[in-house]
């Protein structure tokens, strides 16, 4: 399929595409809605879901053609004929593809989910074009070359995801949209900030001339980017102590929001640090890799600590979610590790680690959603006995549970075995223990988790949300989530092939002459910036 794929001529120009296409039907879906016709919702929820599957395939196009040759190859495209640095650059390797990948196979995932869970007054209030326009907020972050378009995108994905969040306008969203929007501003006035710090000091925007005129700006420019960085996305991604945002305001939506958020929007901010960390800050990676791997182990440690006391299901894997994020910054930081013995392994293995996590806690969080419509409550003390009524959603769950805590043949079991070789590789013992005692931890807290809801006799809670009464309700919910569960035991049987995908993409990320030469106009722009110097 490979060869097939590589063999269909790629321009350029489709890069503006997985930004353009969602765009352009976001704002057809609207149209849509206004026409006010009975069958309004069926075509909003087709629209959506052709959409979603050409970005599988265009994703797949893009993935096949940047892992052409050994090495791999870089997709570069200047926005109307404009060079670098001066235009916009879309850029896209690899890893870029894996992520357009996967975001949009969530996306197409959650559009049969939402056509059996959400009620109509929330389908009328814009969940399909949202959707679209937070995929096209994501994938413009992935394939953005310059900081500033960077910076838009991550707004234009804060922007849909808030109204997503508050959507339906009960007191607890509004309380939780709040949280969500004021601590994500904050983190973005930080990104704001360093896009400021960076213009002001090194000249330049554009990504790889960025990186070029790095390697000679002093010290305290690079420490005080780095930094200005490491908190804005690392607010982001729902690292320690960053975090709050997220188990604030990810249980008050309706289910199928939640499922949405909890596979996508912190792996963007993950995805970032992954990208801009070896590319600008190679040199500061390496010297602050105490820093980055005690925030690992806090970030993991804290979260699954603090997922054992909560009273609901998806407070509970929204704590979860952020112990696992711990997992990724641990691959960023031992992934230039000198003493490493396979050069960029431990990237590979974060990048096995995010795909992993995106399916599993994707059909986590559609299941806890289905347990918690058809119960009426996910208040863990008021509901139980599920199995009895589902026993099919008790297996996936089940499945999917165990996945996330890393038990073979999943993909959590590979891709924490291999974080685990990678991070042994380096002689970071103390990581290696911490990382098998949140495996434990974790495995503990999906027990709990399972038990509450499945075990028992059945109960029913107050109702809260509109319960599952559509037609075909059970199979769209049902049948995501078994192709994302399957998904993940595929990964995990045929690891071999997986791997070798995620190793190139990981020589890519860490390839920076390869990422600067492929913007190839800058070898004819100056790169001696005039750096300001503080007064004697």
């Amino acid at each position: 399929m490979l060869e097939l794929l590589q063999s269909i001529p790629f321009q350029p120009t489709w890069l503006a595409l997985p930004v353009a296409l969602p765009m352009a039907a976001a704002g057809l879906l609207l149209a849509v809605a206004r026409l006010g016709f009975r069958q309004r919702f069926r075509l909003q929820r087709w629209i959506a879901g052709v959409v979603a599957g050409i970005h599988v395939l265009l994703a797949l196009l893009i993935l096949a053609h940047t892992l052409a040759g050994d090495e791999g190859a870089r997709i570069v495209y200047q926005m109307g004929s404009w060079p670098a640095p001066f235009g916009i650059t879309l850029i896209a390797d690899s890893f870029t593809a894996i992520m357009l990948l996967m975001t949009a196979l969530l996306v197409v995932a959650v559009v049969p989910y939402a056509a059996g869970t959400l009620d109509h007054h929330r389908e009328s209030m814009g969940f399909y074009p949202l959707t679209l326009l937070l995929l096209m907020g994501m994938n413009g972050a992935y394939l953005a070359g310059d900081l500033f378009n960077l910076y838009v995108f991550f707004e234009v994905l804060l922007t849909s995801s808030f109204v997503l969040l508050t959507l339906g306008g009960t007191p607890g969203q509004i309380n939780g949209g709040i949280r969500y929007v004021v601590l994500n501003l904050m983190a973005s006035l930080v990104f704001l900030s360093a896009a400021g710090v960076a213009y002001g000091t090194l000249g330049t925007l554009n990504m790889a001339q960025m990186a070029q005129r790095m390697d000679i700006a002093p010290d305290a420019v690079r420490i005080l980017l780095a930094g200005l960085m490491l908190v804005a996305f690392g607010s982001k991604a729902g690292l320690f102590p960053l975090f709050f945002w997220l188990p604030a305001s990810y249980h008050t939506p309706h289910p199928v929001v939640t499922a949405l958020f909890g596979g996508t929007l912190t792996k963007v901010g993950v995805y970032t640090l992954f990208r801009l960390f070896p590319l600008f800050f190679p040199g500061l990676l390496v010297a602050w890799q105490p820093l980055i791997l005690t925030i690992a182990a806090l970030t993991m440690l804290i979260s699954v600590l603090a997922a054992f006391v909560q009273p609901t299901i998806r407070r509970l894997i929204s704590f979860d979610i952020i112990s696992q994020v711990g997992f990724m910054l641990l691959a960023l930081g031992i992934a230039l590790d000198p003493r490493a013995p396979v050069t960029g392994f431990a990237l590979a293995a974060g990048i096995i680690f995010i795909v992993h996590n995106m399916l599993v806690k994707t059909a986590l969080l559609m299941g806890g959603g289905v347990a918690e419509l058809e119960m009426g409550s996910g208040n863990l003390g008021a509901i139980g006995g599920l199995a009895a009524k589902r026993p099919y959603l008790a297996g996936l769950f089940f499945v999917a549970a165990f996945s996330l805590a890393g038990i073979p043949p999943s993909s959590g079991f590979v891709s924490k075995l291999s974080l685990l070789q990678a991070t042994i590789g380096v002689h970071q013992y103390w990581m290696a223990a911490v990382s098998l005692l949140v495996s434990l931890l974790t495995m503990m807290v999906m027990i709990r988790l399972w038990q509450y809801i499945f075990w028992g006799e059945f109960t029913t809670g107050h109702a809260q949300w509109t319960p599952l009464r559509k037609p075909w309700a059970s199979w769209l919910t049902l049948g995501p989530i078994t192709v994302l569960v399957a998904l993940s035991l595929t990964m995990g049987i045929f690891f071999r092939p997986v791997l070798h995908v995620a190793q190139k993409a990981a020589n890519q990320v860490l390839d920076r002459t390869g990422y600067i030469a492929a913007v190839a106009p800058l070898a004819d722009v100056p790169v001696e910036p005039e750096f300001w110097e503080p007064p004697q």
